[in-house]
This record gives C-alpha cells, sequence and structure tokens, in this order.
C-alpha cells in the first residue's frame, strides 16, 4: 500500500514539473492570463491541479484541450500562426537562455576576478602588518634589553658607592688644618 502511495506521489510530482503554469501557456498562445483562467475553470475537476505552492497548473491533457479551444477563437491566420509563434517564442527564450547564461558566466568571472584582488591586497596589508608586529616586537626586546643593563649599571654604581664608603670612614683628623669660615682669615691676618 505504501509502495504504491509512494508511487503515485512520484508519478504526481512528474506530471507536476511537466506542466506549465497558466502564465507560460499564455505567453506560449499569445493570449491573456484572464482567457486561459476562463478555460482552465471549465476544465474537469481531474484535470485542474496545483503546484506544491498552491498555484494552478496545466497538465497536458488540459494543454490539450485550452489549446483546441483557444484556436478555435482565434481568427484563421493566427490560428496557423500559433504552432509557428510556439516555435519561434520556444527559439527566442532558448536564444534569451543562452544570452542570459553567458551574462551570468562573465559577472560570475568578473566577480571571481574581483574577489581574488581583494584577497591579494588584504594578503599584501596582513604582511606588511605582520612586518610592522616584527619590527616593533625587536623594538620592545632591545628596550627590555637596554632597561636590564641600565638596572645592572645602577646596581654596580651602588655597589661600587657602598664599598668605597665602607673604606673610607670619616675621620676628624683631616679637616683639623682647614678651617671651612672665610672670615676667620681675616682675623688671624690682624
Amino acid at each position: 500500500m505504501q509502495k504504491n502511495n509512494k508511487n503515485q506521489t512520484t508519478k504526481e510530482n512528474k506530471r507536476l514539473f511537466m506542466s506549465k503554469t497558466i502564465k507560460e501557456l499564455a505567453d506560449e498562445l499569445g493570449v491573456s492570463k484572464q482567457t486561459i483562467q476562463y478555460h482552465y475553470q471549465h476544465l474537469l475537476a481531474n484535470n485542474r491541479q496545483k503546484d506544491s505552492r498552491g498555484f494552478n497548473v496545466v497538465n497536458h491533457t488540459a494543454e490539450r484541450e485550452i489549446r483546441s479551444k483557444v484556436a478555435k477563437n482565434l481568427p484563421p491566420k493566427n490560428r496557423q500562426r500559433t504552432d509557428k509563434e510556439v516555435a519561434n517564442n520556444q527559439q527566442k527564450t532558448d536564444k534569451e537562455k543562452t544570452s542570459i547564461h553567458a551574462d551570468l558566466k562573465m559577472q560570475i568571472e568578473d566577480l571571481k576576478r574581483q574577489r581574488d584582488r581583494l584577497f591579494a591586497s588584504k594578503e599584501k596589508e596582513i604582511a606588511s602588518k605582520d612586518r610592522q608586529i616584527e619590527k616593533l616586537s625587536q623594538l620592545l626586546d632591545q628596550s627590555q634589553q637596554l632597561q636590564l643593563l641600565t638596572q645592572k649599571k645602577n646596581e654596580q654604581l651602588e655597589h661600587k658607592l657602598e664599598i668605597e664608603t665602607t673604606k673610607k670612614p670619616f675621620s676628624k683628623n683631616e679637616n683639623k688644618g682647614r678651617k671651612w669660615w672665610p672670615f676667620s682669615k681675616k682675623k688671624e691676618e690682624k
């Protein structure tokens, strides 16, 4: 039972896929959508179908019936031209499709070229930023090394100063002969 339902579903999907919309049929026949809609509504219920989106679609049987009714209403010149027009329209649509296809291919190629150019420029920018980062890293490293050297020098100088001050204690005897008052010399001279 389920296989039978699946087969019917796939058959229905194929029929719907092969069917045309009312607009497509109207364009082929060179009549308005309203004309096709009118004849579509007067078909038997089993010939009227809807697709998955809910649009009316015309199957092959319904298409033949509508074509015959529309062809009867056309003047004789138009009746003969409809088959030719259908063939011409098909050729025109094929040509339009191929030209659209070619245009789309050209647009795709152009977009690919633009994308490649953008990637190349971004790669250059990234490489430039990488060089800047490398340079800054080197400068930072050098700065840290200089800071460390300066700190070591300061420690060495402090250590030297400490050693010198511990070696030479301040003695009172060194300053005995000296007078630190300048006016004391004048008093001695008098």
